[in-house]
């Protein structure tokens, strides 16, 4: 995706880091009542107790959507899909601009940041060709530190308790950020030996090994999501990396854990596997599909090379 046209660019993404409920109130209030007031489609998606207290203070709730946060942050690149695909139907149905304000669940900023870090700063290209205007609130109380650091580097603009958005100074780009190395705590499970490792195996031997390894483990839908994005990785690693390629399994309680490396650099791309991009040969959507079908992804690099871990199922039942 190439980079957009600063002059002509459409999404406003502002960071919302608040103390307490006055201060969300004071920023998310003048947010909503504006976006009513000029006929925007209007939206939120919180916690549903912080979206009660929010509906409670603003005059006119009705006008406001309620988006389920579960089902609209289940998975990054999923919810780049489905917000893409929102904008679009609002936009074609005549909503002249969009306004949002949303939160991550609670547990993804202790267990899954690092993909959901990704996403804050994918979203400014992804979202940039509607009117959009997010408000991402962040509860500075609970929310870890690091996460902080990474929000004030994702959004483009600041939220004040008067309600402004200011340009924000320490943004980064999204190129220069997603191409940072940033390290990938490894999962549980993967503190023990695997249950199987297979170097460089063909994609129907990686189909038919996970599905072997799988014994009952996930059910049958979540199983055929993950043999479907094993097979995307693994062909990825044939097709584009060095070998040798090493395929690892680790079987938890209600999960399982796949991690496909290969010597190689990995994709250039720094938005790989968040926003779909067609290859030269008419490949390269394997570590998007990946994205959508698995509940969590990470990609890492180093000294050895790439390595892409799947996770599907319950990353937080014991193991």
């Amino acid at each position: 995706m190439t980079a957009p046209d600063p002059t002509t660019r459409g999404y406003d993404h502002v960071a919302l880091c608040y103390a307490d409920d006055r201060e969300l109130l004071a920023s998310a209030v003048p947010f909503i009542a504006g976006g009513v007031e000029r006929g925007d489609a209007v939206m939120i998606a919180l916690e549903p107790a912080r979206a009660e207290v929010l509906l409670n203070a603003v005059d006119q709730p009705d006008a406001v959507t309620v988006l389920a946060i579960g089902a609209q942050y289940a998975r990054p690149a999923g919810a780049i899909k489905s917000y893409s695909d929102l904008f679009t139907k609002l936009v074609t149905d005549g909503a002249q601009a969009v306004r949002l304000i949303g939160e991550l669940p609670a547990p993804v900023l202790a267990t899954a940041w690092d993909v959901w870090a990704r996403y804050e700063a994918a979203v400014n290209y992804a979202f940039d060709r509607f009117p959009v205007s997010t408000l991402c609130a962040y509860d500075a109380r609970t929310t870890p530190p690091a996460v902080l650091d990474d929000v004030a580097k994702t959004h483009s603009l600041l939220a004040s308790p008067d309600g402004n958005h200011t340009p924000n100074p320490t943004y980064v780009d999204p190129p220069s950020f997603l191409a940072r190395t940033r390290p990938t705590t490894p999962h549980p499970v993967q503190l023990r030996a695997p249950a199987l490792e297979l170097v460089d195996p063909a994609p129907g031997d990686a189909r038919r090994a996970v599905v072997a390894a799988n014994a009952g483990t996930l059910g049958p839908d979540a199983l055929d999501d993950l043999v479907m994005s094993v097979s995307e990785i693994v062909t990825n690693a044939l097709r584009y990396g060095l070998g040798p390629r090493r395929l690892r399994l680790w079987v938890g309680v209600g999960h399982l854990v796949v991690t496909v490396h290969d010597a190689g650099p990995g994709p250039a791309d720094p938005f790989a596997g968040l926003l779909p991009k067609a290859g030269h040969d008419g490949g390269g959507y394997g570590l998007w599909i990946a994205h959508q079908l698995c509940d969590h992804v990470t990609l890492d690099r180093d000294a050895s090379g790439f390595t892409v871990r799947l996770t599907m199922g319950d990353p937080h039942q014991a193991v």
